[in-house]
């Protein structure tokens, strides 16, 4: 049932949902899905990956109790990640339990090219925010990053999010230094014209993007601060808003939009980290780019009783490392596959 970890025992749960440095953890990601309609470079190997058989992933009824005993731990915000959540016919269900618990702050986080087509049930069952992962503005690049072309209908579903009311909508670039960092004017410019939020990140390592079949190398990492260089030549920032979340957001001085940036590996935010994530197949996994992940499904399907799925959370929080190995010194990360973990 657990990897990497030594077997935990019962006991009551805490108040409130520390971790072994006194981090309040409040932030769940939970991934739907390992599985994704896009081929993206930087996240899976060419020659694809394995998935997740059908009967390992989390069902509906059981992800309905994980989030309830989420929410009893003090957990105030949830995104659903994936793989690609809208390939789950059910999210809608999903999104509406999340709302109906009383979580706060629910997201969700896609590559949207069905997102136009979805929206409108996804709006209805409670969904306010969202996120949209698109690296290029070009079709032909769009092909060639993604294996697919799309670029059309991920446009449609960010202008559709707009229409419907979501706010913030975020656009989430990864930048790369030979596929898009001359992009970076474009991707200004649409958060000039358009009230985006334009976040633009550094690209981190995973276990299958830099084996030499993914299309990136050590290379193509581009670091904030001269991804910031780059937009301060197209646009005045205003001064950095207060933000409670891991980017440094800016609105702009003349502009719709606001632009963020956000560094996982030149400049690491650890000391403040506040989530944990949940795969598909029910796995707690308490950092990113840590090795230990506790199955919390199998004791589920056994008949644990909801203070003891509780109790196997906070003691397994107590492993939650102070900050991950990743520097640009440093840059590679053998157990994280993203489409299995999510974003």
């Amino acid at each position: 049932m657990y990897k990497n970890m030594n077997s935990l025992s019962f006991s009551p749960p805490a108040p409130t949902t520390l971790d072994g440095f006194k981090r309040r953890v409040s932030y769940l990601r939970v991934s739907l899905t390992d599985r994704c309609n896009l081929r993206c470079r930087y996240c899976m190997p060419l020659n694809g990956i394995e998935f997740f058989k059908k009967e390992e992933i989390l069902s509906l009824n059981e992800l309905k109790r994980l989030l309830r005993i989420f929410k009893s731990l003090g957990v105030t915000k949830i995104r659903f990640t994936g793989g690609e959540p809208l390939l789950r016919t059910d999210l809608p269900e999903i999104i509406r339990e999340a709302v109906l618990l009383g979580v706060e702050d629910i997201s969700l986080t896609t590559n949207a090219l069905l997102l136009f087509s979805q929206l409108e049930k996804c709006v209805a069952a409670g969904l306010k925010r969202i996120n949209i992962s698109l690296d290029t503005l070009r079709q032909d690049r769009f092909l060639k990053i993604t294996g697919v072309k799309g670029l059309e209908s991920v446009l449609n579903g960010i202008y559709r999010s707009l229409e419907l009311g979501l706010n913030p909508v975020k656009i989430n670039v990864v930048v790369m230094r030979e596929w898009n960092l001359d992009e970076i004017p474009d991707f200004v410019r649409l958060a000039q014209e358009s009230p985006l939020e334009v976040r633009f990140l550094e690209l981190m390592p995973t276990a299958n993007n830099f084996e030499g079949t993914a299309g990136v190398s050590l290379d193509s990492f581009v670091p904030i601060a001269e991804i910031k260089d780059c937009v301060k030549k197209v646009v005045v920032l205003n001064k950095e808003e207060e933000y409670l979340g891991v980017a440094k957001v800016f609105s702009l001085v003349n502009g719709k939009g606001k632009i963020g940036f956000i560094s996982p590996v030149s400049n690491h935010f650890c000391e403040s980290c506040n989530r944990i994530r949940l795969t598909a197949r029910g796995e707690l996994k308490s950092c990113l780019h840590g090795s230990d992940l506790i199955d919390l499904r199998t004791p589920l399907k056994a008949g644990a009783s909801d203070q003891e799925i509780s109790s196997l959370i906070q003691q397994a929080l107590l492993f939650k490392p102070e900050e991950h190995f990743i520097r640009p010194t440093h840059f590679q990360s053998q157990s994280l596959r993203m489409s299995q973990v999510g974003g």
